[in-house]
């Protein structure tokens, strides 16, 4: 019996001792997912939560983008915030909230009524903006209406606001491998939805040393170029011609579009060794014509002073109770004189007949005379009086 005994005891034993080694390498395994939780929970507590950049408050003092609260995504050497929100700074009432991101930065409108929000994670980046009449948010798609493509990161100064609901936004840092475009936003708030439009914008320096506003301190000629998309209703591209300090600074801008009210040209023009801006607007519509130009330089803070300026309209509805003027002599002294200063300008920027067009001569600047020109009774030998008196006799005929 004690054998027996014996036997089990041995036997328990072996149990025992099987079970136990059997159970190391479990024990082990929890024991090292313990220490790295606590060890990942260490370094969560010691590690920085990723911080909100740009202009936190709104322009007006009433609200506030704030981030909240740690989540447990360590990345990149911080720890994304659990929730980024809008609060009313008054009461202290969250307007929205969102989930926090590694990366993060705010742009307010002039109207404190739309906030823009830039945000990523380590391979993207994304922009949405949000009214705070409606706490509804338009998403930034490029033009074809695709996201930001991944590794493709904004820039610091990623956002600017031209006006209330116009958002000038830049995509790529530039450099090697991340090619930087520039996106004109048009948001538009509603109380269902809020929806924008996205059309790319080119800007050029335009060649030339200028100086409009006669300070000595040449400024430079931009021209930019905003691209409508290819779906859209309004599909030819506007224009803007800008003129800027030397630090940037813009001094005056000339919009233009290929659309009949948008036409406009405007020429640089030397006249006694001073830089003047000359404005020509040569208009015609349904056999009327108002044709004027505007010479002037820039004071210091970019108004226009007016040297010279004239125009002059006719109309070639003879045959008709509409008919009010034709002057030869009026008409043949003022292209004569705007003619001269063409001849010696240059072309910065001109849309006229729905056609975009820089650089040249002004000298090239000859469709405002095409109604006597391409006429049958023109003689290149008269002159331009004589040649509007023949074509007013046979007109009137």
């Amino acid at each position: 019996m004690q054998k027996q005994q014996t036997l089990a005891l041995f036997a328990l034993l072996a149990v025992t001792a099987a079970v136990a080694c059997g159970a190391r390498p479990w024990l082990t395994e929890r024991a090292d997912a313990l220490a790295a939780k606590a060890a990942y929970e260490e370094l969560l507590a010691n590690t920085p939560v990723a911080e909100l950049e740009g202009e936190t408050v709104s322009l007006d003092g009433r609200l506030e983008v704030l981030t909240t609260g740690k989540s447990d995504l360590y990345v990149s050497g911080v720890v994304v915030p659990e929730t980024i929100q809008i609060v009313d700074r008054k009461t202290g009432e969250v307007k929205w909230e969102d989930k926090g991101y590694l990366w993060q930065s705010v742009s307010w409108s002039p109207g404190n009524d739309l906030v823009a929000l830039a945000y990523g994670g380590r391979t993207w980046t994304a922009v949405k903006v949000i009214s705070t009449d409606y706490w509804t948010r338009w998403d930034f798609t490029l033009p074809d209406g695709s996201p930001i493509p991944e590794y493709t990161f904004l820039p610091e100064d990623w956002g600017t606001w031209l006006a209330a609901e116009t958002l000038l936004l830049t995509v790529g840092r530039g450099g090697d491998g991340e090619e930087q475009h520039t996106y004109r936003c048009v948001v538009h708030a509603g109380e269902e939805e809020t929806t924008g439009s996205t059309m790319e914008q080119t800007t050029e320096t335009l060649p030339g040393n200028y100086d409009f506003d006669h300070d000595g301190e040449p400024e430079t000629v931009e021209l930019v170029t905003v691209l409508t998309p290819e779906n859209a209703p309004a599909f030819p591209a506007r224009y803007e011609l800008r003129v800027k300090k030397q630090d940037g600074t813009a001094m005056w801008h000339q919009e233009a579009g290929l659309y009949h009210a948008g036409w406009v040209s405007v020429f640089s023009l030397e006249l006694d060794g001073q830089d003047y801006l000359l404005r020509y607007t040569p208009a015609v519509g349904q056999s009327y014509y108002a044709y004027a130009y505007q010479m002037f330089s820039l004071d210091s803070t970019g108004k226009e002073a007016m040297l010279k300026e004239n125009g002059v309209e006719f109309d070639m509805m003879f045959d008709s109770d509409m008919h009010q003027s034709f002057d030869p002599a009026a008409i043949a002294a003022f292209l004569e004189e705007v003619h001269g200063y063409l001849d010696e300008s240059t072309l910065l920027l001109t849309t006229e007949g729905g056609q975009f067009h820089t650089g040249g001569s002004g000298a090239d600047f000859r469709g405002d005379l095409c109604f006597v020109t391409e006429s049958s009774t023109y003689d290149e030998s008269k002159s331009l009086e004589e040649n509007l008196k023949t074509l007013e006799t046979a007109f009137a005929q």
